[in-house]
């Protein structure tokens, strides 16, 4: 991760985006049995999921290994979901496995956002959901090291991933230091048909690896 998301202004846009991601499931109709939240950070997003989907398996992914443990510390919900810490540019996890992927401001953070679609298409059933959040153009000095993104290239990455509708539009939030604000570019699409891969030995429908290397014993060797 660059120093824009340890900045206190990068926090508080988090807050307000993942909010707002969070509300606009609302206009799917939504009955997911798995939810990934991709670069799950403190853990609040996950809970929220949780939350919205009281019977889903909410399986929270991120790369640095200091959050995962800090989100268990804080959320006392978290022992109802699972966590672990893997890069979403290849994840333990099944083809087919999930029905929702949620990502709020990792693309940031991400220098090829199509191998982060082409993940977020193989692990999401046929039909399933994707959500995302990305910072537009004109991030400003503030959020200095974060990759800022135009809406054509995200929708042409998704559908060379393989998903279909995809749909993207932005909005413009007030930060800290920024005061022309900052663009965030919302984005949603369905999962295609991918090629089935075959299950593990471990019993996992979600996963592809053993489950005793993951979680909190990091990532995956």
């Amino acid at each position: 991760m660059s120093e824009a998301s340890e900045h206190p202004a990068f926090e508080e846009l988090q807050t307000q985006v993942r909010g707002e991601l969070l509300e606009r499931l609302q206009f799917f109709r939504l009955e997911p049995r798995v939810v990934i939240d991709l670069g799950a950070g403190s853990g609040a997003g996950a809970v929220a999921l949780r939350r919205r989907f009281p019977r889903a398996r909410v399986i929270a992914v991120d790369a640095e290994h200091a959050l995962a443990l800090a989100a268990r510390r804080r959320h006392r919900f978290w022992h109802r979901i699972e966590a672990i810490c893997a890069d979403s540019g290849s994840l333990p996890l099944k083809a087919r496995c999930a029905d929702l992927v949620f990502s709020s401001l990792l693309l940031p953070f991400c220098a090829d956002p199509l191998q982060l679609f082409t993940q977020a298409q193989r692990v999401l059933r046929p039909g399933g959901l994707m959500v995302f959040s990305a910072l537009g153009s004109g991030a400003g000095s503030t959020l200095r090291g974060a990759i800022e993104f135009d809406m054509p290239p995200l929708a042409m990455a998704m559908a060379q991933a393989g998903f279909s509708e995809p749909v993207l539009d932005c909005e413009r939030y007030r930060i800290a230091g920024e005061p022309a604000g900052v663009e965030v570019i919302f984005g949603a699409g369905f999962a295609g048909n991918s090629p089935a891969i075959s299950q593990g030995s471990d019993g996992s429908s979600e996963y592809s690896v053993p489950l005793a290397t993951l979680g909190s014993r990091g990532k995956p060797s």
